[in-house]
């Protein structure tokens, strides 16, 4: 049984990470997806809470979370990146790391089989620029994120 790890801020949920968890859906058994910075929250970079961002993964993906093809973990910041790695390793099993992110593959570099994944139109679908869209109220925004989750982002606008 092959598991990947996927790991995120998820700062919120848009379309471009769910297209990306798909993807991997079909490829492995299982996807352990790993909210990070979970310490953060009502912060600029870090808005919503890891039980927000869990929440909003759960609205998408509740169906695959509940027959067990999708494991939600949170991840906290740690100082050095030895130390997150293995924390990671030691608390979950997965055979590889999917990700764009250079610092992640860095860190599992030699540990892992690293899996590079391109977020599909990266640009458009930045977090920051969501953000920015829904602080200026600008309805854009919606049409970033799956439908599933608009109506809890906008509860959750209020912390941005």
């Amino acid at each position: 049984m092959a598991n990947v790890l996927f790991i995120g801020r998820f700062q919120p949920l848009h379309k471009a990470h769910v297209k990306v968890i798909k993807l991997l859906l079909k490829k492995f058994d299982k996807v352990i997806i790993g909210i990070g910075s979970i310490q953060e929250k009502r912060t600029k970079e870090n808005p919503f809470s890891f039980y927000e961002r869990k929440r909003m993964l759960e609205l998408v993906f509740g169906k695959e979370i509940k027959n067990g093809k999708i494991e939600i973990i949170g991840v906290k910041d740690e100082k050095s990146d030895e130390k997150w790695t293995g924390k990671l390793l030691k608390r979950c099993k997965f055979d590889a790391v999917a990700t764009g992110n250079e610092w992640v593959k860095e860190c599992f570099k030699g540990k892992k089989f690293v899996l590079t994944i391109k977020l599909w139109k990266r640009e458009m679908y930045a977090s920051t620029k969501i953000r920015e869209l829904m602080k200026k109220q600008d309805e854009k925004w919606k049409k970033l994120v799956p439908r599933e989750i608009v109506s809890y982002l906008k509860k959750l606008s209020a912390f941005l």
